[in-house]
């Protein structure tokens, strides 16, 4: 049977929807927020082929990382911040899974006349933006604009969840996030541009190791491209 931990931090706490001691067929695995609606698809079939139950803890990946420097055990962490781990721990088995780029976005049926970059840089706008800590934060420095950001969220989840309460009028978010989410659109160019954001994987464990190959295969890395993510 099928037994999946979803400790999620959308916000500011942890919730925890359903977790499972651990056992030889349980595979533990960290992974970033940002791979909430992706990772699932990917991993359903490895856990039919394999008979096992994978336990998911999803999160801002520089938390994550605090974690596992402090010694949590885990199998897989999937992160877009690999520079959060500890030197040595980064040095273990690692892979780039596939990458990811930021874009502007705004609710459905915004009339706020928003159309580009400079539109940050509005004071006339309530403009949502990841903390400055985290990938998408880090990323949204880089546009190269100046960014008059009411809130700055702990995670690209968070962002998501303002705009599609309409709560502000524009954010900085994924692309894969404007996918997966119909009450928002895309404010950006229609081809991928950086600043991006790469996915690693580091194994900590030949489970670890069997599911970073699994993620690296033909069929996963296609999924991957049908949620939008650049691959490799």
């Amino acid at each position: 049977m099928k037994k999946l931990c979803l400790l999620l931090a959308p916000l500011l706490g942890w919730m925890c929807i359903s977790c499972t001691s651990h056992s030889e067929k349980e595979i533990s695995i960290f992974a970033a927020s940002s791979l909430i609606e992706v990772l699932p698809a990917l991993l359903e079939t490895y856990e039919a082929k394999t008979d096992t139950d994978i336990n998911v803890v999803y999160g801002g990946s520089n938390h994550l990382a605090a974690q596992i420097n402090d010694g949590a055990p885990i199998d897989l962490f999937l992160t877009a911040d690999v520079e959060a781990l500890s030197p040595d721990i980064a040095e273990e088995s690692d892979f780039v899974l596939a990458s990811n780029y930021i874009v502007l976005a705004t609710p459905m049926g915004s009339e706020k006349n928003i159309s580009g970059t400079m539109d940050l840089s509005r004071t006339d706008l309530s403009i949502a933006v990841c903390a400055q800590e985290v990938p998408c934060g880090k990323a949204a420095e880089s546009i190269g604009v100046s960014i008059a950001a009411d809130t700055y969220e702990p995670s690209v989840r968070a962002v998501m969840s303002r705009l599609t309460l309409g709560e502000v009028d524009l954010g900085v978010v994924y692309a894969t996030d404007v996918i997966s989410e119909p009450k928002i659109i895309s404010i950006w160019p229609d081809s991928p541009q950086c600043p991006c954001v790469d996915y690693h994987g580091i194994a900590f464990t030949p489970k670890g190791e069997d599911i970073s190959q699994h993620l690296s295969e033909g069929t996963a890395q296609a999924v991957f491209t049908e949620y939008g993510f650049l691959t490799p």
